[in-house]
């Protein structure tokens, strides 16, 4: 199964599903790779049984979907992928979202870990450079903090995500000379600044 980029959500039932810490968890790990009720039981440190009734809640909203069915003897193992790798609420459902801020936190906690995970499994290779200069490196790691209108900052996510688009359509997988790269970014607003900068003296 191809997922989708991203998944409009339209109903309150599927916003409802996602307002679970654990059933977001879920649905971030299929996000990843399918896998089987007994993968996430082990993953997760849960009862099977009860990793099945949010794996069939996910499933009842169109969140999740079987992609494979393996039978062994008298064993059936199903596997589960997220339709979607990005789930957002429609505007239909604004009057609602209150109840999905919890989730969008826990979904941004699960791509910072991600990221964590695939920088200390890659190569070392892929923190070299030979040159000083950042716009010829291989690799992104930048963070910073800025005071500007949410106006100004949706503004600049727009051109991001035309950016991050065209980024998608650089792939091509018939090249001999293609190699896979990660990206992971997250901005979001917040209350005071963490980096401190002394001020001058007027």
């Amino acid at each position: 199964m191809r997922q989708n980029d991203v998944l409009i959500l339209n109903t309150y039932e599927q916003l409802k599903s996602l307002s679970d810490p654990l059933r977001v968890k879920i649905l971030s790990l299929l996000i990843e790779e399918p896998r089987s009720g007994q993968q996430l039981s082990q993953i997760i440190d849960l009862s099977r049984s009860k990793i099945h009734y949010h794996l069939r809640d996910l499933e009842s909203n169109g969140l999740v979907k079987m992609v494979k069915e393996n039978k062994k003897r008298n064993m059936t193992q199903k596997l589960y992928q997220a339709v979607a790798k990005s789930f957002i609420p429609s505007t239909d459902l604004l009057p609602y979202t209150s109840e999905f801020g919890e989730s969008r936190r826990l979904f941004t906690l699960a791509t910072l870990d991600r990221a964590k995970t695939r920088a200390l499994a890659a190569p070392e290779s892929a923190f070299l450079s030979n040159s000083e200069n950042p716009e010829e490196w291989s690799r992104i790691a930048t963070q910073t903090e800025l005071l500007t209108t949410k106006n100004q900052f949706k503004s600049w996510v727009a051109k991001y995500q035309k950016l991050m688009k065209e980024l998608n359509e650089l792939e091509n997988p018939d090249d001999p000379d293609a190699e896979w790269f990660y990206v992971a970014t997250v901005g979001f607003h917040i209350e005071e600044p963490y980096f401190k900068v002394e001020k001058r003296d007027e």
